[in-house]
């Protein structure tokens, strides 16, 4: 259930007993098995006997329910006054989910040290030390892989065998995967349900411009409030999904996870005693950390001219920039625009050879060009990471998630925004939306799921053809396996958020096109988890961490780019006030080039007021959204209650003999859920 097995590149005899010794010392169990395709490297199924597994669920401070159906913290001693909750394969009961089992089993492997430094040991540029753990010293020398095992096939395929719709769903999740996974399809399932109500608006501003056609976008009267209706929704749904979230992590007991430091395999420093532990440890100065800090901005701003170089090809293929636009002085490309011309190959009029293919090309073509650059940020972003030393794996998790973040929005976003808030032109914006949710839709579901699913299939035949040794079962079905990555599942939807909300006024089909392509990732991302990735490694974490942050950025940033769209990209702000705006006919080829046969601008002497309305209505909005984010609490009552009883059981566990004697007054006992903490 917990198994982890560990691939010791090396075929150094004694290296290997040393470390098989150091394993069993530390009361873990090891067995040995042949590699399945290199016979000079040996791997190690790692797992913790019952006792042991026991023992440090206590020490946690796991949270399980005893015989009164509440949840108290798990004491070995008394471990027959708690149920029995998990069924393991069928038959067995076992009180520990696998992934708790999976938890305390990695960090009893992490925990074991070296103790006494061999000759034989491998160095790394950090040098090794006896008080560095065994696993974090083999792969910093970059000689060994460790990674948890499945259990059994019924284990593995609980969650997709019940459906994602029903509650215990996520329970099975949690289970056998772990909370760091239960959350993702928490949030991705939370959101598809709360994409419902703009999904429905979304269609029914649609059928609106359908049923009118001199209506559209540039010039709804509706538009508008259904751009309004959707920044509550973006603030709704984080408030919604914050009570969500403290609801499940509270109801699967990750509340009571104690603090621990911890060390990245490859952070180096000089040798110093910790202030907190007195023994010693790396430390690598902040100070040098900044220089690095401006050393990766460098770096990124030269990846982030290259992208930006990219989208203006990209404009001048699809002939966004021509010779009307506002930027022609010095974003136009005669030698590439020419493509886009009446009668030639890309002609955005369609009048072109092969439209109904040759339209869609330097679409295509952006849209791979932007994967490409991506994945070569990704192995950039990876190395400047490094490269800044972070202590901890959180800490080196957020850079890096920052850098990428950042990097691949700015490609998604970049064209969007030139459309907008450059060119003024909403017709054209709308038009770039839906290429990209077309495209990009198609992407995920063959590079998640069809590509790897294909690509296992025919690297498994090769194994079986090439080798036939394998004595772990698990160990051959796990190894061509990719590692289970959450930044890219995570990326996606965050990116996708951005679309519906920061441009609502101009793409209302956003939501329901975005409603149907998240169902079908959920299901991609099931079948991804379960049948093509390894399982992935257990963290006990409370919330989906930064990824929350940058959704509530998105939400605040799109009251401001969709009130500039109002008042001055679109015509809606005119539509309601057309007095304040003044009309510019477009010649016949301009007009062919552009989203519409004329232009607006503000009227002579009309600038301070559109901009007083602008910066009203924001003001407005602000303090509109500050009021739900206010009034709509974080956490619900149930929850409250429910940590506040835990405490309550915990101070009565301490002090019940003087509570009893009248010594300590348990009355009117709360707790506050704005001072709890949750590790």
């Amino acid at each position: 259930m917990g198994d982890f097995v560990l691939i010791l590149n090396s075929s150094d005899e004694e290296l290997r007993n040393f470390v098989v010794q150091r394993f069993v010392d530390n009361a873990l169990n090891v067995k040995l098995c042949a590699h399945p395709d290199k016979h000079e490297t040996t791997a190690l199924i790692l797992s913790a006997p019952q006792n042991v597994i026991s023992k440090e669920a206590e020490a946690w401070g796991f949270l399980k329910r005893d015989e009164t159906g509440f949840k108290r913290e798990y004491v070995s001693s008394e471990h027959e006054r708690f149920q029995i909750p998990y069924t393991l394969q069928g038959e067995k009961k076992c009180l520990f989910t696998p992934s708790e089992i999976s938890y305390i089993t990695f960090e009893l492997i992490k925990r074991v040290a070296i103790h006494v430094v061999p000759d034989y040991f491998p160095r790394s540029k950090a040098g090794v030390h006896s008080t560095d753990s065994m696993l974090l010293a083999l792969e910093r020398a970059e000689i060994s892989e460790c990674w948890p095992l499945h259990s059994a096939p019924e284990d593995r395929l609980a969650a997709s065998s019940v459906g994602p719709w029903k509650r215990s769903f996520l329970d099975h999740i949690e289970q056998y995967f772990g909370v760091n996974v239960a959350l993702y399809f928490a949030w991705l399932k939370n959101y598809i349900v709360w994409l419902l109500v703009p999904a429905i608006l979304g269609l029914i501003v649609y059928g609106y411009h359908s049923l009118h056609p001199e209506i559209n976008v540039d010039n709804s009267l509706v538009s508008p409030i259904y751009t309004l209706i959707i920044i509550i929704w973006g603030v709704l749904f984080v408030k919604g999904w914050d009570r969500d979230c403290a609801a499940l992590v509270c109801d699967w007991g990750i509340d009571a996870v104690k603090w621990r430091r911890e060390v990245r395999p490859r952070y180096h420093g000089t040798k110093r005693i910790s202030p907190i532990t007195g023994l010693p440890e790396r430390h690598f100065p902040s100070e040098q950390r900044i220089f690095r800090y401006l050393g990766s901005s460098l770096v990124t701003l030269l990846m982030l001219i290259l992208a930006f170089s990219v989208m203006v090809i990209s404009l001048n293929l699809q002939g966004y920039i021509h010779s009307f636009s506002y930027s022609k002085n010095y974003l136009l490309y005669p030698s590439i625009a020419w493509l886009c011309d009446e009668g030639q190959y890309f002609d955005p009029s369609g009048k072109g050879p092969m439209p109904q293919i040759l339209l869609y090309i330097p679409v295509i073509l952006h849209a791979v060009i932007i994967q490409v650059l991506n994945k070569i940020y990704q192995v950039v972003a990876i190395n400047l990471t490094h490269w800044e030393n972070h202590r901890s794996p959180a800490r080196h998790e957020n850079a890096l998630f920052i850098k990428r973040f950042f990097f691949e929005a700015f490609d998604c976003y970049i064209a969007l925004f030139y459309l907008a808030f450059v060119e003024a032109d909403i017709v054209l914006l709308r038009k770039e939306l839906l290429n990209l949710f077309i495209v990009d839709c198609a992407r995920r579901l063959a590079t998640e799921s069809l590509i790897p699913f294909i690509a296992r299939k025919a690297s498994r035949k090769i194994s079986k053809k090439q080798t036939d040794c394998v004595i772990d079962m698990r160990l051959g079905e796990d190894y061509d396996k990719a590692e289970y990555e959450q930044f890219d599942d995570y990326l996606e939807m965050v990116i996708q958020i951005g679309y519906i909300t920061l441009f609502a006024g101009a793409f209302p089909l956003a939501a329901p096109l975005s409603l149907v392509c998240n169902v079908l990732e959920l299901y991609s991302d099931i079948f991804k988890l379960s049948r093509i990735t390894r399982r992935p490694v257990v963290h006990r974490i409370v919330d989906i961490g930064v990824w929350s942050l940058l959704v509530k950025g998105i939400v605040l940033l799109s009251v401001f780019t969709n009130l500039y769209i109002f008042c001055f990209t679109s015509e809606q702000l005119m539509t309601y006030v057309p007095s304040l705006f003044e009309v510019t006919p477009l010649s016949a080829e301009a007009a062919s080039k552009a989203g519409s046969d004329h232009i607006h601008n503000i009227a002579a002497g009309a600038g301070t007021t559109v901009t007083t309305i602008m910066i009203s209505l924001e003001h407005i909005i602000l303090i509109l959204v500050a009021a739900i984010w206010i009034l709509v609490p974080g956490i619900s009552s149930s929850v409250q209650n429910e940590l506040a009883r835990r405490q309550y059981v915990k101070f009565i566990e301490a002090h019940g003999e003087a509570v009893n004697s009248g010594g300590i007054s348990a009355m009117n006992f709360e707790a506050d859920p704005l001072e709890r903490t949750i590790h």
